[in-house]
């Protein structure tokens, strides 16, 4: 499962299940924590591969580029999404650092922080939202914060014009675009584009597009109010039939079901 986050949203912190299917790179403003319960999960974040096993977790702080390349059957896991305005005392670490090194493998003596992801996984199951969810994501990332070691995010982005073009598309994401208006935006030739996209993220320039065009309909899809017409026009899409066909093959359902099993508590949302 995937999750768009717009600090103007609903969702200002959603907890879930792991993602149980591979996702392209993509980068967002959220800090994204996945923790590994059974089974395994081969992650890459900004470019170096990481195998999540048991008790194992990546932390990615916004604008980091991420990708989900493999989930075994049986991994099971917990996902936190934070945007970073939420815990105030972290907010401009989160926002201005990076991780030199995002995986953790949480020991036995890491008893706080095994205790925060299991109050948050448990919370995560209940119908109604816990009052006191805040407060357990507050205590889990304040657990992180001891075990990561953070420097300023420009000494660790190495590929600045990658992640110009895939923050120039993530903002563009819901016009006409195109791979040769965003290359044109960007100053250089289609081929060099597309070569980039192949050869850095191994996706081609129009799945990315739909990648983020569909992480905001999720996100949308969870409002009663919205109608699926609507979130497809609104998310970039020339008509639903293109909406639910692209839907349907990135989330394995239709945006439907994805409504009314979000409606149904598959997420807490905070």
């Amino acid at each position: 499962m995937a999750f768009f986050f717009e600090k103007r949203g609903p969702n200002r912190c959603v907890i879930a299940p792991i993602i149980r299917y591979p996702y392209p790179a993509h980068l967002h403003e959220v800090v994204e924590i996945v923790l590994v319960r059974r089974g395994q999960l081969n992650m890459k974040v900004n470019g170096k591969d990481y195998m999540l096993t048991p008790n194992c977790l990546v932390a990615i702080f916004p604008y980091m580029i991420h990708s989900y390349l493999s989930v075994s059957e049986d991994a099971e896991g917990l996902f936190v999404g934070i945007v970073p305005e939420l815990i105030a005392e972290y907010e401009k670490a989160l926002t201005t650092q990076w991780p030199v090194e995002p995986f953790l493998r949480i020991l036995p003596e890491d008893q706080d922080l095994t205790m925060a992801a299991d109050k948050l996984e448990a919370f995560m199951k209940e119908k109604e939202k816990n009052p006191l969810t805040q407060a357990y994501v507050h205590l889990y990332l304040s657990c992180l914060f001891t075990k990561l070691k953070l420097v300023p995010a420009s000494e660790m982005n190495q590929n600045h014009f990658l992640f110009d073009v895939m923050y120039y598309v993530q903002e563009h994401a819901t016009e006409n675009l195109t791979l040769e208006s965003v290359a044109k935006a960007m100053g250089v030739g289609k081929s060099h584009l597309s070569h980039l996209f192949s050869q850095k993220l191994q996706i081609n320039f129009r799945v990315f597009l739909n990648t983020i065009r569909i992480d905001k309909a999720c996100a949308m899809l969870q409002e009663k109010a919205v109608n699926i017409k609507q979130v497809s026009y609104e998310c970039g899409f020339e008509n639903t039939r293109t909406f639910h066909r692209v839907f349907q093959e990135s989330q394995k359902m239709t945006p439907g079901e994805y409504r009314e099993r979000m409606l149904q508590g598959y997420a807490l949302r905070a």
